[in-house]
């Protein structure tokens, strides 16, 4: 911040996503820079859209069911849902009035978290984390239920008021010897996901097909692309590979959450290292003149977004109890 000059330094970063991404951008917006060869189908759904409308805007992006359901401006996991029908769908918006993105449903098997950067001004530039995913799930014995094998299982007891909620019909099943039963869908840690630290795939081809893909994107100098992709070789080639988010500044380099390489303070460098990253790009930026936040924007935006995150978790309270509506609650 120092050497910036500016302690909203960050914000000159990448100029085409709203805070360089920090948290406060549209998501849709932001794929909407993706080159449409990597984009999955989408949809805007904003608050108070009534439910014929959402049927012809998922119509019209040329989706069908199952969908995922996620909040435009999301946080950690939170509220994404997967739904099989129109009903389903809208009552599940109708709880919260928000603006959702409707996303296809995306059955490649796998997922990772790739953080790039570029300097301003140079065509090459580097991967330096990735984060490959393992979803929560437990492995049936032919005699346990899953609620039995969640209680053995240390991960999953953490997600069981959760699980609870998402997937009520599966505790009492009795699966068979071996047979995996999935517990979550969402890739955040947050949500039991395992993060596997795979740095051992960067090198010279992985860093050039992000190369080639990130100078497709305008304005964009750092960030995180979540991906789906249907092989491992698709990280390289781009071939069956769909990038479900693309996260800027805010983004952190993801294998610190692999407890198994690395430690705290290993985790405090690397955060710290890239953070050396973000600063050295908005001061190239600012030397070609690209404005940084002011003190005002940039706290309206920060009350804007903690007002907003307050205003979600009261309505995921609200949803939850009885007889209770969480919109009504919120407007009284």
């Amino acid at each position: 911040m120092l050497r910036s000059r500016h302690m909203c330094f960050w914000s000159a970063v990448n100029p085409s996503i709203y805070t360089s991404g920090m948290g406060m951008e549209s998501k849709f917006k932001t794929l909407e820079l993706l080159p449409e060869a990597y984009r999955p189908l989408s949809a805007l759904l904003p608050a108070g859209t009534g439910h014929q409308e959402r049927q012809s805007r998922i119509q019209r992006a040329g989706m069908a069911y199952p969908l995922i359901v996620k909040p435009d401006l999301g946080f950690r996991g939170l509220l994404v849902q997967l739904v099989s029908t129109p009903d389903e769908m809208n009552a599940y918006l109708d709880r919260f009035p928000v603006d959702f993105i409707a996303q296809e449903w995306l059955p490649h098997p796998f997922e990772a978290g790739v953080l790039y950067h570029r300097m301003p001004g140079e065509h090459k530039g580097q991967v330096t984390s990735v984060t490959t995913k393992e979803f929560l799930s437990v492995c049936g014995d032919g005699a346990s239920t899953v609620l039995d094998l969640i209680h053995r299982h240390p991960r999953a007891l953490l997600q069981l008021e959760r699980i609870r909620q998402q997937y009520p019909d599966k505790l009492a099943q009795v699966p068979g010897q071996g047979e995996l039963v999935s517990l979550g869908i969402v890739g955040n840690h947050a949500k039991g996901t395992r993060f596997i630290n795979s740095n051992g795939l960067i090198g010279p081809e992985l860093n050039g097909f992000f190369d080639e893909l990130a100078l497709q994107i305008p304005g964009f100098y750092y960030g995180r692309f979540d991906l789906k992709y249907s092989h491992p070789a698709s990280l390289h080639t781009g071939e069956g590979l769909k990038i479900i988010e693309l996260n800027g500044v805010c983004s952190e380099p993801t294998h610190i959450y692999d407890p198994a390489k690395g430690t705290y303070f290993s985790a405090l460098r690397d955060i710290a290292r890239h953070w050396g990253i973000i600063s050295r790009i908005a001061r190239r930026q600012r030397k070609a003149g690209v404005p940084v936040m002011t003190h005002l924007q940039t706290a309206k935006a920060f009350l804007k977004l903690f007002t907003y995150q307050k205003r979600v978790r009261h309505w995921i309270r609200a949803a939850a109890a009885p007889h209770t509506s969480p919109v009504g609650t919120a407007q009284g």
